[in-house]
């Protein structure tokens, strides 16, 4: 039996696979086929993880009969890490990949002169490489990893002479900070991978710098860092889609047009989308991304974890022409954009702020997270706001978090529909917890 390899062909199998343990856990592979998943690919995918979370630290099992259940448990006052962004990282490189990477340092950085063409790079690799890979596949292999070093700046090329010679190394940033200094910035970059996202080259940065104090003999300031803050229910799953959302905003900030494989919500079927990136959302709460793109002067919201791939394509758009696209998303209380012929359809709602607080908490937040709301006072307690819905659906969370503070008033056709889900949604919520008056 050949021996395992825990190197990704496919990311996105892993991250789909990774996402389901990570959000509802406790499924055996005996229920991978709900999720269709095969058996084998399972046991696959469950053991890459192992090796990427580490053995007994984040993925346990929990037995139920003969079943194994894997789950990932997180010990919020242990530590600040993200466990998955291990498995972000996993995505990088094959093998393959890895091995030619650093072979053409070494080739490279042995040289006097620190040049060498590729036919030089490749003799040498063939040399200490002992592989079942063709040398075409080998060359096209190198010429690719070759290309991904040039972009990095890690080596370059000289057309003159046809050879690639390696960049001088960095120079040592934090030279001039004092030890003091740099475990203020190593503090403060564990807070804003925890709170800012995308967050990726802030892990990098953490690690980075953990290696620069462990050089310095600051071991033990590192293990005590990791208590310095709580997160609590931190939803560490958005960094899955990270690699997508670095692809869109590449896109968007060259104004260049996507393609977007795109698995729809209905029949599950993969369809391929040209499009022009407009905007990224985040919903802070359940961590999740949307992409808000333009197609035949539509504007679609995908959310993230229905797309295989984001591929930016060498046709460009004029920013010029989506400004009114983006103005009107602007207006949207989510990433619901209302159909040309429909519109925003208007409600009303009257709210009111408990009398014994000395602050209006209820109208302070009503003004942040109510963009374009008309409010209009009726007395100390209680006031009114007209609003422009483009979907009652994505607003009725909201609504209801406010509880008996919020009320759906209006004769329009939006606010009675509102009004009348909102009542049949309490009543069933009052049913299941055994209210039956």
């Amino acid at each position: 039996m050949p021996p395992f390899n825990p190197f990704i062909n496919d990311f996105n199998k892993l991250r789909n696979f990774s996402r389901i343990v990570y959000l509802y856990g406790c499924y055996s592979r005996e229920d991978a086929k709900s999720f269709n998943i095969a058996k084998r690919t399972f046991d696959d995918q469950l053991r890459r993880m192992r090796i990427f979370l580490g053995e007994d630290k984040y993925l346990l099992s929990e037995r139920e009969g003969k079943k194994s259940l894997p789950c990932i448990v997180e010990d919020f006052f242990r530590d600040v890490e993200n466990p998955l962004v291990n498995i972000y990282f996993s995505k990088t490189s094959t093998a393959l990949q890895t091995t030619l990477f650093f072979l053409t340092l070494q080739i490279l950085n042995a040289k006097r002169d620190k040049k060498a063409s590729v036919t030089q790079i490749l003799d040498e690799i063939s040399q200490v490489l002992e592989c079942d890979v063709a040398d075409a596949d080998l060359e096209s292999s190198l010429k690719r990893i070759l290309k991904q070093m040039q972009q990095l700046n890690i080596i370059k090329y000289l057309k003159d002479q046809k050879v690639y010679y390696l960049c001088s190394l960095v120079k040592d940033v934090f030279k001039n900070f004092s030890i003091d200094e740099i475990k203020d910035i190593y503090i403060s970059v564990l807070f804003f991978i925890n709170s800012h996202v995308p967050s990726v080259p802030g892990w990098y940065l953490k690690e980075s710098l953990e290696k620069y104090l462990l050089e310095l003999g600051e071991k033990e300031f590192i293990e005590n860092a990791s208590s310095v803050f709580w997160f609590t229910y931190v939803p560490h799953h958005y960094i899955l889609e990270e690699e997508l959302v670095w692809k869109f905003l590449e896109a968007a900030s060259n104004n260049k047009k996507i393609k977007v494989w795109y698995y729809t919500r209905k029949n599950k079927k993969k369809i391929e989308l040209v499009c022009v990136p407009v905007r990224i959302v985040y919903d802070v709460k359940l961590g999740r991304w949307y992409f808000l793109v333009a197609r035949e002067e539509e504007v679609l919201a995908l959310p993230a974890w229905r797309i295989e791939k984001i591929e930016i394509l060498f046709e460009s758009f004029n920013p010029q022409e989506i400004l009114p696209l983006s103005n009107l998303i602007e207006k949207c209380f989510f990433v619901s954009v209302p159909k040309r012929k429909k519109g925003f359809e208007k409600i009303t709602i009257r709210f009111k702020n408990p009398g014994d607080s000395p602050y209006n908490f209820v109208l302070a937040r009503v003004k942040r997270e109510l963009k374009n709301a008309r409010i209009n006072k009726v007395d100390e307690e209680t006031f009114e706001v007209e609003y422009e819905l483009s979907n009652i659906k994505e607003f009725k969370g909201w609504l209801r978090s406010f509880g008996e503070r919020a009320l759906v008033l209006g004769t329009t056709e939006a606010s009675k529909k509102l009004r009348e889900e909102m009542i049949n949604e309490w009543k069933e919520i009052l049913k299941n917890y055994g209210d039956i008056s």
